[in-house]
């Protein structure tokens, strides 16, 4: 397998988890701050800062305001942290792999492409918004099953594997961060208050809530929700999920044994203890670390796979 072909094949995977990622939190939080009053300080900018893209919006000229923040983030083309980036740069990525790829996947990005493309900019200024990111997200995960339901289980599936999980695993590390910075950077009584309403946001924002509740417990606390979401290891979108399903890929591959280490640094962090006592600073700088480590796994990989020589 050429080294080019892997990697457009990798990022097929991440682009496309991404993307439904992406149109998942902009539901969930547009739904959040329905329900929370205005005195609990939560704000669209907060978005920004899971994304990963605050100096990116800073020097867009872009406003803080519920439009601009939805623009910048579902429709602005020249943003890589949109919506429509995401699924205009998978579908590049399976428009030169289609030889590796099911040909379902291709005419199905192609499609969704073109349809969102056309919608997104609606959907920032809140026409059919939760209509149009359920569409998507559905449409997204038509995708990944076409993807990795009809690919034999060889090097291209395997990494596809690898960005899907590296994606998803640092989405919900930013999401839970995000979260739990809420704690430090605003009035404790009103955050203590409404916690349930935040936590259960997290949950929902990864698709985590019902089986939290079917597997935990009927009442959704903090600290056991980031226990769920880190370490559960029958939740497919959990990152000890996501980390399981990289080391298997990797075993797979061939020159896997490059990635022992920064694998190695990366369940370690994973294992770190969260209980009662956990302040809302430890489990900050915690997924503050779970990020870094996760972006060594990334640059490992490319080392390995993707550079010449």
């Amino acid at each position: 397998m050429l080294s080019r072909a892997a990697e457009r094949v990798y990022w097929t995977g991440r682009y496309l988890e991404r993307a439904e990622n992406t149109a998942r939190l902009v539901q969930q939080y547009s739904q959040l701050l329905l329900d929370l009053p205005e005195e609990v300080g939560v704000e669209w900018t907060e978005l920004i800062r899971i994304v990963g893209a605050a100096e990116d919006f800073r020097q867009s000229g872009f406003e803080s305001t519920e439009t601009d923040v939805l623009r910048f983030l579902l429709a602005e083309s020249d943003s890589a942290s949109s919506l429509t980036f995401s699924l205009r740069m998978a579908r590049e990525n399976v428009r030169n792999t289609r030889d590796l790829l099911p040909q379902e996947s291709w005419e199905n990005i192609n499609e969704l492409y073109h349809d969102a493309r056309s919608r997104l900019t609606l959907a920032a200024r809140g026409e059919n918004r939760f209509e149009v990111l359920s569409e998507c997200v559905a449409r997204c995960q038509q995708i990944n099953g076409v993807l990795t339901g009809t690919m034999s289980h060889l090097s291209p599936y395997h990494f596809l594997t690898l960005g899907q999980a590296l994606e998803r695993a640092d989405m919900t590390s930013r999401i839970i961060d995000v979260v739990t910075a809420a704690y430090t950077n605003h009035d404790e009584r009103l955050v203590r208050r409404y916690g349930s309403t935040l936590w259960t946001n997290v949950l929902k924002s990864v698709s985590a809530f019902q089986m939290y509740r079917q597997y935990c417990q009927p009442q959704v606390e903090g600290r056991k929700v980031i226990a769920f979401v880190l370490n559960d290891t029958a939740f497919p979108r959990s990152i000890c999920w996501c980390v399981n399903s990289i080391e298997k890929s990797v075993a797979e591959l061939p020159r896997g044994d490059a990635l022992e280490e920064p694998l190695k640094k990366l369940r370690a962090q994973l294992d770190s203890p969260v209980d009662a006592d956990s302040s809302a600073e430890t489990i900050s700088e915690l997924m503050d670390t779970l990020q870094k480590r996760l972006g060594d796994v990334h640059f490992a990989i490319a080392d390995n796979w993707f550079l010449p020589g």
